[in-house]
């Protein structure tokens, strides 16, 4: 019997799994959803979810018939914990039921698309995203590996958004902007023109309020 291991056994581990329990296509195929892998050996578990965390992606020995989805929300973690069972060739997939995904888009390895999630055509979401509930994703619009696409977040036609990128709830992304690796847009900012790689942004139009150490 395959199974699914969620990498991350927080709010979004907890999400995925609930989804995933409900897909009864899972069920006929005998895929059984096994658990957390998380660093926190301790974690607990709201009452009622029958799943436990079953070791640290870290130190975890990937077998061949396993499948891993991740379940982090900050990107930087995110690749830093997924990195150890990439150098063992686990196999990520990537579930995107009940998302509405247009023609030509392109989805990467371990991403994972929220039910009333938008794509529109023409699109490459790259390896380990997560795009959250309500999101719309205008055409043409290219989307980095690892980044976190968060609830009710508009991006226009022909944006482009770098590897590692964080964008909080309820932002606007305008036709055509690109972000910068590893940037940041604060909850509910309209991002208009071009933000840099490394640093944070915010507000009504967005701004630079904060640059990470060692970025730009």
């Amino acid at each position: 019997m395959k199974r699914i291991l969620i990498v991350g056994g927080g709010g979004q581990g907890h999400i995925i799994h609930d989804v995933l329990s409900r897909d009864a296509n899972l069920r006929e195929e005998g895929i059984q959803i096994a658990g957390f892998l998380d660093t926190r050996a301790d974690l607990a578990q709201p009452e009622g979810l029958d799943a436990a965390v079953l070791g640290n992606p870290l130190d975890w020995k990937v077998e061949a018939d396993d499948l891993y989805i991740p379940a982090i929300g900050n990107p930087e973690w995110r690749e830093r914990l997924l990195a150890p069972l990439i150098a063992q060739n686990a196999r990520f997939i990537s579930y995107t039921k009940e998302a509405f995904i247009a023609a030509r888009t392109m989805i990467g390895q371990g991403v994972y698309m929220t039910p009333a999630s938008v794509a529109s055509t023409d699109c490459r979401i790259h390896d380990f995203c997560y795009i959250d509930t309500y999101v719309v994703i205008g055409h043409d619009v290219e989307i980095g590996a690892y980044s976190m696409i968060s609830a009710m977040t508009f991006l226009a036609g022909g944006v482009r958004v770098g590897k590692g990128v964080w964008i909080h709830p309820r932002s606007v992304v305008a036709k055509g902007v690109r972000i910068g690796d590893r940037a940041v847009v604060g909850i509910g900012s309209v991002v208009v023109k071009d933000v840099p790689p490394d640093v944070t942004v915010f507000g009504n139009p967005a701004r630079v309020i904060s640059v990470r150490e060692g970025g730009a």
